[in-house]
């Protein structure tokens, strides 16, 4: 191993924990050295990581089971699977079909010890109980008509009914004013030709009108319905895994699929003033009502805030004591700088704002941890860590409400390698299996409670963590392909063996105990980009972004999960080595052995210095986590 040079030791990143890495970069501010990440050091239960270990659970039909075993066995114990408003039909009950299929998918799960997560939400496509239908054109439709011609206007339903997937997925996208014989008048002109007459027209009548003013009957008969279908999920659920069984997540992103919470969109102009936004608020505090108001059917079942998962205003000291969970959505694709630098003030690395930037950095990234940078002023850590820090004027962290900590949970991330150019399934498996390793080692140190990877089946070059040929045994009737270690993917074997690693000499811990990370050094100097020579800019080091994740496994016993969180996770990174100096443990006689959970090879470490209460290890680390495990004797 190579041996760190005695004169270069000094290199050190020290203070390596400063508090001031999260508290002083105010909301509207980006930095590109201070790592907010940095700005706390807890170590967390052992027992916390692999709890929070998920996946968002896409079964293709009929491979449901071998499925949840194959993800099971691999270490993931949470998955998250959406049962959307429209299961229920015009009576507020889910058919037939949709009830045996949901409860089939949640009783799938629970056997193969997966906990689900269900996810309520109302996409526009199909937003409520509807009924879908065509309908004949007259005459000819034509781009920026107001009102259509139809053989039949029977049945329609002023302000309920509509004309379908205009612009995309969208059910009732321009709904019906008013009918005059066989003249249908429009929310809002066509935005393209429908066709000649005797053509069909896709149309949809909702049972519930879209979201519009608070103070207006249709909102609250559409809220009062939106109360049912909890009802009736939780009922579903109840019946099938039984109470505290499983989790609810409220809403799924606010950058698609949304358009059921806003009147005014299915308008031309806005038909009523009010603020649109009061609504993601409101549904999340009837929720939570709901649940308050039903003890006995909610006992144990926790519920988040899925609102949040795309905007950065939702903040626990907002949220009703029922609402367990903040949600993020955090996916970053590739950035180039200085192309893409954020709008400044820029807080330089000494801590001072600069409006009017001397410096911009030269790089590529592309990384899973770029939402918990200050790269972009919208970092998740805001509402991640312990420090409470404001957004104009609103308290964020998960210690915002007094009493009652709200942590985040990630309910989708990823990365899709064809859209970074990757077309080869074994060069994109190899680079979602790293991703994964640096996810799931990250966040879940971070003040993220769970973590699911999106998703379990997608294609090998897009989010896939479920290997095609895998799906495509089952399908095919191997009763062996759960077992077989050729369909298993990179990624499930990684994060196999970072399970196994963390669970090696695992007991109940009676003693937490907090490690600290006193300094890092190197020798070599590599950087991630370069300054330009004043303390007000200087490079970033390797040294800087070197992640030590701890983790506590038993009273006497300490995994690290260690590694260079490069911005560029598509270039492989050389190991490159390293010293630490950890205190908090006795390293008097402490053992200690390092791992690499990807490639399954054993990595050299050392002891440079040992007293009572530290310990300072040389160890080599790359791009993905190296898993050092620290035991006392």
């Amino acid at each position: 191993m190579h041996k760190l040079k005695q004169e270069h030791q000094s290199n050190r990143t020290q203070p390596y924990t400063d508090s001031r890495f999260m508290t002083a970069v105010p909301f509207g501010a980006y930095s590109p050295w201070l790592q907010p990440w940095r700005g706390m050091l807890e170590t967390i239960p052992v027992q916390q990581f692999l709890d929070g270990i998920g996946i968002v659970f896409n079964p293709p039909p009929g491979s449901e089971t071998p499925l949840a075993k194959h993800l099971a066995r691999y270490g993931f114990t949470q998955a998250r699977v959406e049962i959307p408003w429209n299961h229920l039909d015009m009576s507020d009950r889910f058919t037939p079909a949709t009830s045996a299929a949901d409860q089939r998918t949640l009783q799938t799960l629970v056997a193969a010890g997966i906990r689900p997560l269900i996810l309520l939400y109302a996409h526009q496509g199909a937003p409520c109980p509807l009924l879908l239908f065509t309908r004949t054109l007259a005459a000819p439709a034509r781009k920026g008509d107001r009102s259509i011609h139809l053989t039949d206007t029977s049945e329609l339903v002023v302000g309920r009914s509509g004309i379908s997937n205009l612009s995309g997925y969208w059910a009732a996208e321009a709904l019906v004013l008013r009918i005059e014989g066989e003249e249908v008048f429009l929310s809002k002109p066509l935005p393209k030709d429908l066709g000649e007459a005797g053509k069909a027209v896709s149309m949809a009548t909702l049972k519930y009108a879209p979201f519009g003013p608070p103070e207006s009957a249709e909102y609250r008969e559409t809220m009062s319905g939106w109360k049912q279908f909890i009802g009736q999920v939780v009922g579903l659920a109840n019946e099938a895994i039984g109470v505290g069984s499983y989790d609810l997540e409220i809403w799924n992103e606010l950058t698609f699929g949304s358009n059921f919470l806003a009147i005014n969109k299915y308008h031309e102009r806005p038909i009523a003033t009010y603020n649109e936004r009061e609504l993601w608020g409101a549904l999340v505090r009837e929720t939570a009502a709901w649940a308050e108001a039903n003890p006995a059917k909610t006992r144990g079942v926790r519920i988040a805030d899925g609102f949040s998962n795309t905007i950065p205003w939702p903040s626990a000291a907002q949220e009703p004591e029922r609402v367990s969970a903040l949600c993020k959505h955090p996916y970053a694709g590739r950035r180039t700088y200085p192309k893409e630098t954020p709008v400044p003030p820029m807080i330089n690395a000494l801590f001072q704002s600069e409006a009017q930037p001397r410096f911009r950095q030269s790089y590529t990234e592309l990384f899973p941890e770029y939402f918990a940078t200050w790269l972009q002023t919208e970092s998740i850590l805001r509402d991640a860590a312990p420090q409470t820090t404001e957004i104009y004027k609103v308290r964020h962290g998960r210690l915002a409400r007094p009493n009652h900590p709200c942590p985040l949970w990630l309910t989708e991330i990823g990365t899709v390698p064809s859209e970074d150019g990757i077309t080869d399934p074994q060069k994109a498996h190899a680079l979602k299996a790293k991703v994964a390793a640096r996810t799931l080692c990250f966040y879940l140190n971070k003040g993220i409670e769970r973590v699911y990877l999106f998703a379990a089946v997608h294609p090998d070059t897009g989010l896939g963590v479920v290997r095609d040929e895998f799906i495509k045994q089952v399908k095919a009737g191997n009763a062996k392909a759960i077992s077989n270690s050729k369909l298993t993917s990179p990624t499930l074997q990684a994060v196999k063996r970072i399970i196994d690693i963390m669970r090696d000499g695992l007991a109940p811990v009676s003693k937490p105990r907090a490690l600290s990370v006193e300094w890092v050094a190197d020798d070599h100097n590599q950087k991630v980009f370069d300054g330009d020579g004043t303390p007000e800019h200087p490079p970033l080091y390797h040294r800087d972004v070197l992640a030590v994740l701890p983790y506590q496994v038993s009273d006497r016993k300490f995994v690290l999960a260690c590694y260079v969180m490069t911005r560029d996770v598509a270039v492989s990174l050389p190991s490159e080595p390293f010293e630490v100096r950890l205190s908090g443990l006795d390293g008097r006689r402490a053992k200690v052995r390092g791992h690499d959970p990807l490639t399954k090879r054993p990595i050299r470490t050392s002891v440079t210095d040992r007293t009572s209460d530290a310990l300072t290890l040389q160890f080599s680390a790359t791009d993905y986590p190296y898993l050092i495990q620290i035991e006392e004797k």
